[in-house]
């Protein structure tokens, strides 16, 4: 199998930029382009010193791809919104495109409930979601993948094993906290090293997009309709979630039994571990494409705790990308993570 040929578009955010180190290290990736929006002119070796590949790539404007012939995958790293808008240019070059924004999670309707923007009609049955460790075996080689969300991946891993036991209704709480990266080059002042060292904030409380996020799939997966009621916290380090997911019911959680069913669920996944006895720290995490998992049964027994951590950057967003490139091209999963 010859090389995957690839462009990459808004590489000059975080992601675009993890993405990059990510694919430098891919057997199987041949970087034919990267774009931006307006940081264009640059070699892609000046911004980024640490590549590996002595190509001479500049990096141009995001459009200038349609000049392309013959590439196999487009790579999205655009803000929200930025793929719809150029969506209807970039399907004419027939190449496969993973979106790492939110532009094609959600259907339609709650699309433009959460995003306040509308696609054209149609245009989402071009994509599929995929999450690997959930529902790989549903890929279809023909479609696009629309990557989910950094919280939703971490929140989603943690909730699925035990889906089909949860009930209509059930309220879910999370107490979820985000490096300062998981907002991206935002330039909001509250995103500042200034405001966000030594502090501890909360924000989109009750209304973060990721919740619709991880509604839909887990009705989609189990035909439930659960709420999630999720508090998200910046905290002042550069990367890394921690997610604190508990559920309650009216009976008692075994311990035992409810380890076992996780570790039976991801028996075969390479990328989620699960702890015994303890609960995992976003250092354990960090730059890497690992979920790590951990329970506890609370004192009154009837609430369980699951603790997600995930780096927001790799498994929730470059890495989870080149992850679903691998399963989408038929190569091996773990290539190049």
């Amino acid at each position: 199998m010859d090389k995957l040929r690839i462009g990459v578009v808004g590489v000059t955010g975080y992601t675009g930029i993890e993405l990059l180190k990510i694919l430098d290290n891919h057997p199987m990736a041949d970087i034919k382009f990267v774009g931006a929006n307006s940081n264009y002119g640059p070699y892609l070796s000046d911004e980024i010193p640490g590549l590996k590949s002595n190509k001479r790539i500049r990096i141009k404007r995001n459009l200038d791809i349609l000049k392309l012939k013959n590439l196999d995958l487009i790579f999205s790293c655009l803000p929200s919104g930025g793929l719809i808008s150029i969506y209807s240019k970039l399907k004419k070059l027939e190449a496969k495109i993973i979106d790492l924004s939110g532009d094609f999670r959600l259907t339609d309707k709650t699309h433009q409930k959460w995003y306040k923007s509308k696609r054209k009609t149609g245009t989402i049955k071009d994509f599929q979601y995929i999450l690997p460790e959930i529902n790989k075996d549903k890929i279809k080689q023909g479609k696009n993948i629309s990557n989910p969300g950094c919280y939703a991946t971490s929140i989603l891993l943690a909730l699925q094993p035990l889906g089909s036991t949860m009930r209509n209704s059930d309220s879910i709480i999370v107490d979820a906290k985000s490096g300062i990266s998981g907002a991206g080059r935002s330039g909001q002042s509250e995103h500042s090293f200034t405001e966000a060292s030594e502090n501890l904030s909360t924000y989109n409380v009750g209304n973060h997009r990721h919740a619709a996020e991880i509604e839909q799939l887990i009705y989609i997966e189990h035909r439930k309709k659960i709420n999630i009621m999720m508090v998200p916290h910046l905290i002042p380090i550069k990367r890394g979630i921690m997610s604190n997911v508990y559920i309650r019911k009216n009976t008692s959680f075994d311990y035992e039994k409810t380890l076992d069913i996780f570790k039976k669920y991801y028996a075969d996944s390479c990328f989620v571990k699960i702890v015994r006895d303890g609960l995992p720290k976003i250092s354990d995490v960090q730059n890497t494409n690992f979920c790590i998992l951990g329970i506890k049964v609370l004192p009154d027994k009837r609430t369980l705790l699951i603790s997600s951590v995930i780096d927001n950057l790799t498994k929730g967003a470059a890495g989870q990308a080149v992850q679903n490139m691998n399963l989408l091209f038929g190569l091996n999963e773990e290539l190049g993570l």
